[in-house]
């Protein structure tokens, strides 16, 4: 892809069940913390926060480095979930325009330049949309005017598990799309990364294998 993602961009990460989403994200938000001058948060929804850490730093993606644990915050809020459905309280919250007031906050706190976001599919399960278009755009440009270069994690869904994201307009609204696949021939399963979509920047068609490097605490594409 011609220079990367570009600044300020909004991307979904897409892909089945087991297809590496949650790693990759956290290791492009980790590799541009480390080798740039930048700093980000991953929002977490599903998987808890030292479950996260644990799992990163077994892949060699330590948060506790001194030259990134100043400059990536984990946001928890799968706890607050539980908290909440336990409460009975779910039905009562403005989850969208609260994610989007938090969101804000930790822009004007922490002046963080990178999000990673996950998932859609949990955050979807919070809140009731009569108008999904309208509510996913409305996060999408609350996101855009903090200045923010941003990953939302989703799944596929649809008819033979084809559409980017549960309600089929995510990709649309998106400026990239990044889809992860798995094949498999026999016993053995190779991953693949395609750009799908990219505004603004060329980028090649197709698929190419996904590998992780340990060594280099990232992943290869070729």
């Amino acid at each position: 892809m011609q220079g990367g993602i570009p600044k300020e961009h909004l991307c979904i990460i897409a892909g089945a069940s087991g297809a590496m989403k949650s790693s990759v994200s956290f290791s492009l938000l980790y590799n541009a913390v480390l080798y740039g001058e930048t700093s980000g948060i991953y929002v977490t929804l599903e998987q808890g926060k030292d479950s996260l850490r644990s799992h990163m730093s077994n892949m060699g993606m330590n948060v506790d480095d001194v030259r990134v644990r100043n400059r990536i915050a984990i946001i928890d809020l799968a706890d607050l979930r539980v908290q909440l459905d336990q409460q009975g309280m779910n039905n009562r919250i403005d989850w969208m325009g609260q994610l989007i007031k938090q969101l804000t906050s930790y822009r004007e706190s922490i002046g963080f330049e990178l999000l990673v976001f996950d998932s859609l599919g949990a955050f979807f399960t919070l809140t009731k949309m009569e108008n999904p278009r309208d509510e996913i755009f409305r996060l999408f440009e609350a996101v855009r005017r903090l200045g923010l270069t941003s990953f939302f994690i989703c799944e596929m869904a649809g008819e033979d598990n084809k559409q980017f994201g549960e309600y089929g307009v995510e990709d649309y609204l998106a400026d990239g799309v990044v889809h992860l696949v798995m094949e498999r021939s026999g016993d053995d399963v190779t991953r693949k990364l395609g750009v799908v979509k990219m505004r603004h920047t060329r980028h090649k068609l197709g698929y190419l294998p996904l590998t992780w490097k340990e060594s280099e605490q990232r992943f290869s594409i070729n």
